[in-house]
């Protein structure tokens, strides 16, 4: 128990500024916007932190796969396993949105300086991918084309082999340092998100409150379905009633250790044991599972779609065919890769509202809904990967590799 509480300790924490600032916005009224600059300081400095943190990281993180372009069919079949999933949780997470609206009676008045009549959200290619001058990419508007940039960074360093060791340790250990910096800015972050919450209930009254809960319960619920009825299929689907029957046999430990870390790579681990008890082949599993530890993270896709959907109709926005399929792009993105760097939470918060050209002062209320959400997003992100793993066993050992199989302490195992 000591050692939940102490995995969730800064969550509890942060919880606890949040609960301190909505009740002194609920008693002060107006006069709570006082807070606002100390609110102010913490996102500044937030904001000023994004843009190393987001270079260093992800390429740090590539140029350390590099080895994996060797392994290109099972490397290929994973990745389309993870787009086609991504593509799946995506669309069902529109249509529970469209069905349960979670920014139902919430209306948002986030930034004076906002204004929804000039907002483009039409599919713009180009310019959502890249911008013509090196310069741009250190702006908070265009962090698409900085993650990619950061992404083709990392790769050319993995590639450069013996030449790009000196590159890629400048950014492993500029990675560390900045990963210090972030945790300076979490000792203030419970004063600031206190402040934060409230001047904006004190200005905008309790409706706030009210809709995070509204999101988080149907997040909650959805996760709970998802994992009971997709990761079921999807194990079916990669080993049939046996793949099934072993998945649910194994599947509790990493379960719990997503559950009781909120930490993908914690429970990575309790995976590969998992996995191997499963009977998952060893050259598939010691693939597929840390790789997808990295970049496969449904529950980070599927709260990503709903988040935008809540902005969007929290701030009078027609949500439009065109702004579903940008949202998609910007949630399979954020599992792949925002997910799997330092202080990922808050780079997806940014790259939600600069890709849809939102207010950034959104930002906060979206950490908190992650930060409530979190056990159980990654409980979903974390189950989904064994089964995921059956799916490319079938694929490249074939529909007969659940026939004969090893077990955990490398006895046989005949599914017949």
């Amino acid at each position: 128990m000591s050692g939940v509480l102490k995995n969730y300790r800064f969550s509890l924490i942060l919880l606890a500024g949040v609960l301190v600032g909505a009740v002194l916005g609920i008693i002060l009224g107006p006069k709570a916007s006082v807070f606002q600059p100390f609110a102010n300081i913490f996102l500044n400095i937030v904001f000023c932190i994004i843009i190393p943190l987001v270079f260093v990281s992800i390429s740090n993180s590539i140029a350390g796969m590099a080895n994996l372009r060797k392994l290109g069919k099972t490397l290929s079949v994973l990745v389309g396993v993870i787009v086609a999933t991504g593509l799946i949780s995506s669309f069902l997470a529109l249509l529970t949105v469209f069905i349960f609206n979670p920014s139902q009676g919430v209306t948002l008045d986030l930034s004076t300086s906002f204004d929804a009549s000039t907002t483009n959200t039409a599919i713009q290619f180009d310019s959502i991918l890249t911008v013509s001058s090196f310069t741009d990419l250190l702006s908070l508007s265009h962090m698409l084309p900085l993650i990619i940039f950061s992404i083709l960074t990392g790769v050319a360093v993995g590639m450069a082999g013996e030449e790009g060791v000196p590159v890629a340790n400048l950014l492993k250990s500029a990675t560390a340092v900045i990963g210090k910096f972030v945790q300076i800015i979490m000792y203030y972050a419970p004063v600031g998100i206190a402040c934060y919450f409230a001047s904006l209930i004190g200005s905008m009254g309790t409706q706030v409150i009210g809709s995070i809960v509204r999101l988080s319960i149907i997040y909650s619920v959805f996760c709970v379905l998802y994992v009971v009825i997709f990761h079921s299929c999807t194990a079916f689907v990669g080993g049939g009633k046996e793949g099934l029957k072993r998945y649910w046999k194994h599947i509790w430990l990493p379960m719990a250790t997503a559950a009781g870390t909120c930490s993908s790579s914690a429970s990575m681990p309790a995976n590969i044991v998992a996995a191997e008890n499963m009977g998952i082949p060893k050259e598939t599993r010691n693939l597929v599972i840390p790789l997808a530890g990295l970049i496969h993270k449904d529950g980070v896709v599927i709260v990503q779609i709903m988040k935008i959907v809540f902005l969007f109709g929290a701030l009078g926005l027609d949500f439009t065919a065109s702004d579903a399929a940008k949202a998609v792009l910007v949630a399979l993105i954020s599992g792949m890769i925002v997910g799997t760097i330092p202080s990922g939470g808050f780079i997806g918060e940014m790259f939600i509202c600069t890709t849809f050209g939102l207010p950034i002062e959104a930002v906060p209320i979206l950490v908190i809904m992650g930060t409530i959400t979190d056990p159980f997003c990654t409980t979903t992100s974390v189950t989904s990967q064994p089964a995921i793993a059956m799916v490319v066993a079938k694929l490249t050992e074939g529909k007969k590799w659940i026939d004969t199989t090893f077990g955990m302490k490398g006895e046989e195992v005949n599914a017949k």
